[in-house]
């Protein structure tokens, strides 16, 4: 019965990419215009409340990212981005992102996946295009400015959804550097590195093709490959 709800649950989620009507000009564009936000963002100064030692998001679930070049361990916020959580364990209990390849590497500001158009050399020109939620569509934001993540930014090692614009989110993710720090609050946090942050950095130190982001933002030429993303418990989100 689980197989059969999970195989419907991919097959809407298809159905819904396949009947989409915007144009492929269309997408593209969205992705560009939001790739360029990510790469000019200012600041966001409308945190009202500064900081403090115990301001910090609640992990709930670890999952574990193997690569080709290394492991390394995010510190899931159930309770911050409940629905974001959820999405990324389920597709990664699907196996979704087996086999999918980091596509964007900015040095010290972000390196993104979660594009399964990678899987395919010859969609080389739709890499970053692509992506399908659990839930077959679609999902909505999670910035709530009352919460830790969204309050703390886009430090080192934090998690975040990528997407084309507000409430557009699917499967990409990136995970930001030092530089990252200046996005403004439009992608929902929903983990944090704990463990590997070296993997990580790495990452964002290879070679990349140049784009019209700049030389050093682009397709890393070493193929970098998530193997697997391994989830488990170890909280349960407390109940408001």
């Amino acid at each position: 019965m689980k197989v059969q709800i999970i195989s419907i649950i991919v097959f809407i989620a298809l159905l819904h990419y396949a009947c989409d009507t915007r144009s492929y000009k269309q997408i593209k564009q969205s992705a560009n215009d939001n790739e360029k936000q990510l790469s000019q963002s200012p600041i966001n100064d409308d945190v009202s409340k500064p900081l403090s030692a115990n301001d910090t998001a609640i992990i709930t679930h670890i999952a574990t990212v193997k690569t080709s070049m290394g492991n390394f361990d995010i510190g899931l916020y159930g309770e911050d981005a409940p629905e974001t959580v959820a999405n990324f364990i389920g597709l990664s209990k699907l196996n979704y992102y087996n086999g999918v390849l980091f596509h964007r590497v900015a040095k010290n500001f972000l390196i993104q996946a979660g594009d399964r158009n990678t899987l395919f050399q010859n969609k080389k020109n739709e890499w970053g295009l692509g992506g399908e939620s659990f839930y077959g569509g679609e999902i909505e934001d999670e910035l709530y400015p009352n919460k830790p993540s969204y309050r703390q930014g886009y430090q080192k090692g934090v998690v975040a959804m990528a997407n084309k614009g507000p409430n557009t989110n699917t499967s990409q993710f990136f995970i930001c550097l030092e530089d990252a720090k200046k996005l403004q609050r439009k992608y929902t946090i929903f983990g944090k590195v704990i463990n590997g942050m070296n993997v990580v950095e790495n990452i964002s130190n290879v070679p990349v093709e140049s784009s019209n982001r700049g030389k050093n933002d682009g397709i890393p030429i070493k193929t970098i490959r998530i193997y697997s993303i391994e989830t488990k418990f170890i909280k349960a989100p407390r109940i408001k």
